[in-house]
């Protein structure tokens, strides 16, 4: 809102989808589970991609690979939940 104030529709004028980076979604998905099943899910429902109507728990489901890729080598300690 404070934004459109200035004639933007948008933060730097982004037009398309933005997308959350694939290892750091799993392992934000992978920290909740360590805090709880309720965590976890009020994450997956009530976290929304850029399009503010896809969930996170629905774009897992359209993209279940995400959760079995590991993060690369040089991350594995520091994204892995």
């Amino acid at each position: 809102m404070m934004y459109g104030s200035y004639g933007l529709s948008t933060i730097w004028n982004w037009q398309g989808e933005i997308l959350p980076c694939r290892v750091y979604l799993r392992h934000c998905v992978l920290a909740c589970s360590k805090a709880g099943e309720e965590v976890k899910e009020d994450f997956l429902v009530n976290t929304f991609l850029w399009d503010r109507k896809t969930t996170i728990k629905e774009y897992l489901q359209a993209n279940p690979s995400i959760m079995e890729e590991e993060p690369p080598e040089s991350l594995r300690h520091r994204y892995s939940g």
